[in-house]
């Protein structure tokens, strides 16, 4: 019962924490604002300029299929390269493609010089992945061409190379206005050869509100040893026995994460993140593990000094090994091994 009461009393001196409590009640005000505000609800596109040097049809297809398209990135027309570096210079525009004239010829030749240029100002992470919906647009508007090309360049097509040609153009033209898409599976075969189907979901303009409050729950738990040593550094624990001593270090993690926890699960609940019991269960047992992590921390880093430089160490590999911004595990594949010891990970 003393335990229990000398848990109360710890919670009780947590809650009167001005710092603490305003970060356990701002965090779920500012999302219901957000989720409220449909200003500050929306979600703008990244901006990527397409221009075109001719009337290439190729290059005219191309375009056509980007800035119609649905993507997590808006293409739009450019008319000059001038006017697409003003656009990227001036912010509005992540970065752009020039396609450069006689597209169609450069493909069939081989010679690809001068056929794209890509325009952008440190934008690397967005150009990445446009690239990839460049050259795939790029392919759906040239596939129709190179079945052509194949069909002319048969023997057994001769005869009847137009009557084909008129075939795979309607076939291909229906298969494109069509409700049919294409289903790509992606497999991760890791070394006991078990493999992986991930399913890899449009974030894009999406601000990562749960990995981030995920790893706040981390850094109170971290924090409650570094405020557990302060206070034995003070002498707090002098008339204490060694039990309560020995007690004190989860105490103080489990607390400092556990106030943190039911902010973050109000927060998610505000913004639809939590979808059902078993969210809340999965809240809980993360809370238990950053605890039990922040113990075992503890038993080698002996002083507040001590948890105060190696918190920011852990926090970093949180923000960069964890996928909160970027999967850079999809890019260094032996980092998952570093990773899988980060208790925030198991979270997102």
């Amino acid at each position: 019962m003393r335990i229990l009461y000398w848990l109360y009393l710890l919670i009780k001196r947590q809650i009167k924490n001005p710092v603490i409590i305003a970060f356990i009640i701002l965090m779920p005000v500012i999302a219901l604002i957000i989720t409220n505000v449909p200003d500050l609800n929306k979600k703008e596109k990244p901006r990527v300029g397409i221009v075109v040097e001719d009337d290439d049809e190729i290059a005219l297809r191309t375009r056509n299929y980007l800035v119609e398209g649905d993507y997590s990135v808006e293409f739009y027309d450019v008319p000059s390269e001038k006017q697409l570096e003003k656009d990227i210079y001036d912010n509005g525009t992540e970065c752009g493609y020039v396609i450069g004239s006689n597209l169609s010829g450069k493909l069939e030749s081989g010679k690809y010089h001068g056929a794209i240029e890509l325009v952008m100002c440190n934008s690397n992470f967005i150009s990445s992945m446009t690239n990839e919906i460049f050259f795939a647009a790029m392919f759906k508007a040239y596939s129709p061409e190179i079945a052509i090309n194949y069909i002319r360049s048969v023997k057994e097509f001769q005869k009847h190379a137009d009557k084909a040609q008129e075939d795979i153009n309607k076939g291909y033209q229906e298969y494109i206005d069509g409700n049919d898409t294409f289903r790509i599976d992606f497999r991760i075969l890791d070394d006991t050869d078990i493999s992986v189907t991930r399913e890899l979901e449009d974030s894009t303009g999406e601000f990562p509100i749960k990995p981030v409050l995920v790893i706040l729950v981390y850094i109170a738990g971290l924090f409650g040893i570094v405020q557990f040593y302060m206070d034995a550094e003070r002498g707090t624990f002098i008339t204490l026995s060694k039990v309560y001593r020995i007690a004190g270090k989860p105490l103080y993690a489990f607390i400092g994460s556990f106030l943190f926890a039911v902010s973050v699960e109000i927060t998610l609940a505000i913004t639809g993140d939590v979808h059902s019991i078993k969210d809340v269960c999965s809240m809980a047992v993360y809370v238990l593990a950053v605890t039990a992590f922040s113990w075992a921390l503890a038993t080698i880093v002996r002083t507040s000094t001590g948890m105060i430089i190696i918190m920011p160490v852990l926090v970093i590999a949180c923000v960069i090994l964890c996928p909160v911004f970027i999967n850079i595990v999809a890019y260094v594949p032996f980092l998952k091994y570093l990773r899988a010891l980060l208790i925030p990970w198991y979270m997102m």
